[in-house]
């Protein structure tokens, strides 16, 4: 099986996979959504104080374990933070692999890390919630202003670099060996082009 990559045919593919996936993200997203609430809430939990996330729908929701939440908590639009996904998976099943298996694989890994990249979306919002909305005083100025940066930063990466950057990270020597065959074309046609200009014209009498 060839592993170039045809222009053509991986955007003919990459479409096809991507409305597949989002077909079958409408079905699956909340109950993904509430996957991630089980996580993040481990996570914040860990990394700041004990906290409550649950979901309905693709929302998320939080508040401090142990309190009674009011009756429209601060909450987190759920659907943007993992619809990098329904693009990573289109990426990675667009690309030719040797065999399916290795397909499979790399489908896998690159689902983890962008599992990983959605949990640190979700703690790190719920950590901004904390210290702009539900206990400023407990944080300093500075810290607001990085957990500003960073949460602001982590969400505008997700959906425009974060499934480009896995992807090409997984297939980087694939697309450096499709990189290199490309340069080698151009060359060969530029030398092609070169020794037709050199060749002596033959001039009819």
């Amino acid at each position: 099986m060839s592993l170039a990559v045809e222009p053509l045919k991986f955007f003919a593919r990459l479409l096809l996979a991507f409305v597949g996936f989002f077909a079958a993200w409408l079905v699956v997203g909340p109950g993904y959504t509430r996957f991630l609430a089980a996580l993040a809430e481990l996570t914040v939990s860990v990394v700041d104080r004990p906290t409550h996330v649950w979901s309905a729908g693709t929302t998320l929701f939080f508040w401090p374990r142990g309190y009674q939440p009011p009756n429209t908590p601060p909450s987190i639009a759920a659907e943007w933070i993992h619809a990098n996904t329904i693009l990573l998976l289109a990426l990675m099943v667009a690309t030719p692999a040797s065999t399916w298996s290795a397909k499979i694989k790399r489908s896998a890994l690159a689902f983890l890390f962008v599992l990983l990249w959605q949990v640190l979306d979700v703690t790190l919002a719920i950590q901004f919630g904390y210290a702009t909305q539900l206990d400023p005083h407990s944080y300093t100025a500075s810290t607001r202003y990085r957990l500003a940066l960073f949460t602001n930063l982590a969400m505008y990466l997700d959906t425009q670099i974060v499934p480009f950057m896995i992807w090409a990270g997984i297939h980087f020597r694939q697309l450096l060996a499709m990189a290199g065959t490309m340069r080698g074309a151009a060359a060969a046609a530029r030398a092609d082009q070169e020794q037709g200009k050199s060749r002596p014209q033959r001039h009819s009498a």
